[in-house]
């Protein structure tokens, strides 16, 4: 067998440092975002509360910690919130919380001008963080503590109307799968890209227009498939079908 000359010469490839971090980062984000809006169990015990009674619960109590100004009040909420906390693993706990200290430490700033210039006082300020503080931190134990389908059941049994919770349902789903489509094509191009890339932002451009035209193509078939089923408006959120 005659071997070609190309294929005995010595290949001597440099592979050129890149920096990628953009797209990096940006895959990270997304299976980060896309991990906590497919989270369904949570700390969902056999024995837990109804989703309905969780529901009304929290409403309730954001309710109470927007129109109070009684100290005792908040602090009596603060220290059952930190209770309670204090009983789940340490990583879920930072989980809860990333989000809600963001959230007081940036209402804290925009307030602080207000306490500086004598608009408002000091105490009111810590009063209005720690509200922004315990709303944020009750909705995402909500979140964290109740599946889905069990959060859609107790709207339904609000009297919430099933086409809201038909759009609600819907658009988280398409949102996580659109979302997942979006990851695993950026992590195509990262692996895929060979030396040096200087056209990154052309190709997550090109990863969001192919996601966008994904995304229309998605719609055109939900619709038309729910024009062949005779979809009334009925939307059952246990089984996941439409009626």
């Amino acid at each position: 067998m005659i071997i070609p000359e190309w294929m005995k010469e010595k290949e001597d490839y440099k592979s050129v440092s890149d920096r990628r971090r953009y797209i990096i980062r940006t895959v990270k984000s997304l299976s980060e975002i896309l991990s906590r809006l497919s989270f369904q169990a949570g700390h969902e015990k056999e024995h837990a509360l109804p989703a309905i009674l969780k529901l009304i619960l929290t409403i309730a109590l954001m309710i109470l910690i927007s129109v109070t100004n009684n100290r005792l009040i908040l602090m009596g909420i603060f220290a059952l919130v930190l209770l309670y906390l204090s009983t789940w693993p340490a990583k879920d706990i930072l989980s809860v919380l990333k989000v809600s200290l963001m959230i007081a430490v940036f209402t804290g700033i925009l307030l602080t001008p207000a306490a500086i210039f004598g608009m408002s006082s000091g105490a009111n300020l810590i009063r209005l963080v720690l509200k922004a503080f315990l709303c944020l931190t009750i909705l995402s134990l909500f979140n964290h503590t109740t599946q889905w389908n069990h959060i859609t059941g107790a709207l339904k049994k609000m009297h919430v109307p099933g086409i809201m919770i038909f759009i609600l349902d819907v658009t988280l789903k398409y949102i996580v799968m659109l979302g997942v489509f979006l990851r695993d094509v950026l992590t195509a191009v990262d692996v895929r890209s060979v030396g040096r890339d200087r056209n990154k932002y052309d190709s997550v451009g090109g990863a969001m227009g192919v996601t966008l035209m994904r995304g229309a193509e998605l719609n055109k078939l939900m619709y038309e498939a729910m024009q062949c089923r005779g979809f009334t408006g009925d939307y059952d959120n246990h089984s996941g079908e439409v009626n």
